[in-house]
């Protein structure tokens, strides 16, 4: 099998980045009544700081550190991140690389090397972003979203309300809120790593450890699974949220 690069497992926990995650014990619980997605979507919406919050702190930039499982062997690598939805993006990892979305462009700065991103690079990046966007839930009550319902399931011993959301042009993503916090506690989706190839991997993030950031909650662990086996584990810090950041943050990098 290929060995992964640490720049390619990087780039599936940047969102992921965001906050994320409890080991999941799933259980299938017994049936319940049908429930209204909508107002599953609100009750959410509302317990992570309200509609009116989340659409206005569109900024955010905080501090990771990264446990990477691989082949056995566990490495720690610290990284910082700014984000400003829903289409830029840079992340600073320690001692390795700088990476920048800005809408349709981006870059790679490594050392003195300074390189374009791919068009399938950028792709990977707009799809990792918008699965991430809308675990901010601003978004989901946007025009040309749909829910559909899954069967609950238990998360660390809690039950939860899930919902598919789909919208065009994007994978589906399987959202399990907390029933009493209404927190987001997992998220489920397909993926595959930046400049991988075949089969799309089945990616579970488990979200944990909230916190208040301007208002609105936030998860500062996250737990990532791949194809079943633990792949990440994140711890967040020096979490800001605001209206807006510089927008050099997001500028073509120069070389070292």
């Amino acid at each position: 099998m290929e060995r992964r690069t640490t720049k390619t497992r990087l780039s599936l926990g940047l969102w992921l980045g965001m906050g994320m995650v409890w080991l999941a014990c799933a259980a299938t619980l017994p049936a319940q009544q049908p429930v209204d997605l909508g107002e599953v979507i609100d009750q959410a919406i509302q317990a992570a700081g309200g509609a009116e919050k989340l659409s206005r702190l569109t900024a955010q930039t905080w501090r990771a550190k990264m446990t990477i499982h691989e082949e056995g062997q566990m490495r720690t690598i610290d990284a910082r991140y700014a984000v400003q939805w829903p289409d830029k993006l840079r992340s600073d990892v320690v001692g390795s690389y700088t990476m920048v979305r800005n809408g349709d462009e981006g870059w790679l700065s490594q050392g003195k090397t300074l390189q374009d991103l791919t068009t399938d690079q950028l792709l990977f990046l707009k799809e990792d972003m918008h699965v991430n966007w809308l675990r901010t839930l601003a978004p989901l009550r946007a025009k040309g979203i749909r829910f559909q319902s899954v069967p609950p399931i238990e998360v660390e011993g809690r039950e939860t309300l899930g919902v598919r959301v789909s919208s065009s042009g994007h994978r589906d993503v399987v959202f399990l809120f907390d029933k009493e916090t209404h927190d987001v506690v997992k998220t489920e989706t397909k993926s595959r790593g930046l400049g991988e190839e075949g089969e799309l991997a089945n990616i579970e993030s488990f979200y944990s450890k909230f916190e208040k950031v301007a208002g609105t909650r936030v998860p500062t662990r996250v737990r990532i699974v791949r194809d079943g086996e633990l792949f990440m584990e994140i711890e967040i810090s020096d979490i800001q949220r605001s209206e807006k950041l510089d927008p050099q943050l997001f500028a073509r990098p120069k070389p070292e």
